[in-house]
């Protein structure tokens, strides 16, 4: 089997993830599956003296992209990984994992997907998500406070501190060398909120048709 990998990349909140699940369903009967870059975060919360407000999670390092490369070139080689769960509220890693089978298409996002040199090496096809800064901090809050028991002072002290410097330093460099740039400056805070909801799926179709293309070439 054929394996085919996509990364999407963007800032943080920027609409990554509901890209990528609009691709993953666009591209139906084709079977994709979805990874995200959040889960293989460090085990930093067992660090001694670890303090979830000080240490930067927006630094490259923060994630272990070792682990993801092998995961992926498995993948892509056809074989089946347990990938790593990340527990936002503790920081930490979760007992359990999630089993992996290989399929068509793989579906990689996160901020630094496409900023290690080699998890760039293996991907197929590469799209960056570019949403203004303002709307990226008005979602990461929304989403932080309500899924991940954070306060709004330590979101937005964070995305000062270290989200914003890192997103100028590794992320938004990764957009001119990206094969397609998606341009998401109607991403909504709540999905909910119909006028102001890009439509994903006409977002999302560049992407599909340029994987189409892949599978057949």
């Amino acid at each position: 089997m054929k394996v085919i990998l996509v990364a999407v990349s963007g800032g943080s909140a920027s609409g990554k993830t509901t890209l990528a699940e609009a691709v993953r369903r666009g591209l139906e009967p084709i079977e994709a599956r979805l990874i995200r870059e959040d889960e293989y975060y460090g085990d930093h919360g067992q660090d001694p003296g670890f303090d979830p407000l000080r240490f930067n999670f927006d630094d490259v390092s923060a994630h272990d992209h070792a682990l993801m490369a092998r995961h992926l070139s498995a993948l892509k080689r056809g074989k089946a990984v347990d990938a790593p769960l990340y527990d936002f509220v503790t920081h930490s890693r979760a007992r359990e994992t999630r089993h992996i089978s290989p399929a068509e298409v793989i579906i990689v996002e996160g901020i630094h997907v496409l900023s290690d040199p080699d998890l760039a090496s293996l991907y197929d096809l590469t799209v960056y998500v570019d949403a203004p800064a303002d709307v990226r901090l008005a979602r990461r809050a929304l989403r932080d406070v309500t899924e991940r028991g954070r306060s709004v002072e330590s979101v937005v002290v964070q995305y000062l501190r270290t989200v914003r410097p890192m997103h100028l330093k590794y992320t938004e460099p990764a957009r001119a060398a990206a094969d397609i740039v998606v341009v998401n400056d109607a991403a909504a805070a709540d999905p909910e909120l119909e006028a102001l909801r890009p439509s994903f799926n006409a977002l999302a179709k560049p992407v599909i048709d340029k994987i189409r293309a892949l599978r057949t070439a």
